[in-house]
């Protein structure tokens, strides 16, 4: 077993042992921190994922783009090139359960952008340096590789205990901006924790309506 499985396997059962009641607080102060985030405030055209049951949640984000006129991609799995592609979602569009179990719209609008100003990129475990390690399929990194996001600010979200020491990383790996947890925000340029103050874990009703 290589070091990236050794973590991989380690990592999805820390994440079955989460409950549903913890990933939604945490989801929510997670999200209200990117939300504080000058790249966050600055970006007009944002990916976002779309979260399965046991990943930090991204549903406030979405709203927050809808809500203040940010353009929203997430990706959908293109069958016929066998990867992932940038997809419009708006508010009233149906999503499903698609490649792996993936959300994603039920009838995608491909969208073909020059530049995405801001990427939110989930992963099974992170470093303090933009280290990510994902599910071994290597689709976020050809996703992260063209031509539309590769300028983007890249910013995983994660729960603190995704978090490791030092992710293996190889030539085809791409480095993340930004690594947000429900307690601190990781910048890659110098690995050092940016602590949340305590006082922003406070959860607004609204985030309960957004589920």
């Amino acid at each position: 077993m290589t070091r990236k499985e050794s973590i991989r396997t380690n990592m999805r059962a820390r994440r079955v042992a989460l409950t549903p009641l913890g990933i939604r607080q945490a989801s929510a102060r997670i999200q209200r921190v990117v939300m504080k985030l000058p790249e966050w405030a600055a970006a007009r055209r944002v990916c976002v994922y779309l979260a399965l049951p046991t990943e930090a949640q991204t549903w406030a984000l979405l709203a927050a783009c809808w809500k203040t006129g940010k353009q929203v991609l997430v990706p959908a799995y293109r069958k016929k090139v066998l990867r992932y592609d940038l997809a419009r979602l708006r508010p009233d569009d149906p999503v499903k359960a698609g490649h792996w179990g993936v959300p994603e719209p039920t009838r995608p609008r491909w969208a073909t952008p020059t530049r995405v100003d801001l990427v939110v990129i989930p992963g099974l475990a992170f470093d303090r340096i933009g280290g990510r390690v994902g599910h071994g399929l290597g689709y976020y990194d050809r996703l992260l590789a063209g031509t539309a996001l590769q300028q983007a600010f890249k910013v995983g979200l994660a729960l603190e205990c995704q978090m490791i020491e030092r992710v293996p990383m190889n030539a085809r790996d791409i480095r993340l901006d930004a690594v947000v947890t429900e307690r601190a925000v990781y910048r890659r340029q110098n690995g050092h924790a940016i602590k949340i103050p305590k006082s922003k874990f406070q959860i607004p009703r609204k985030y309960n309506q957004l589920r």
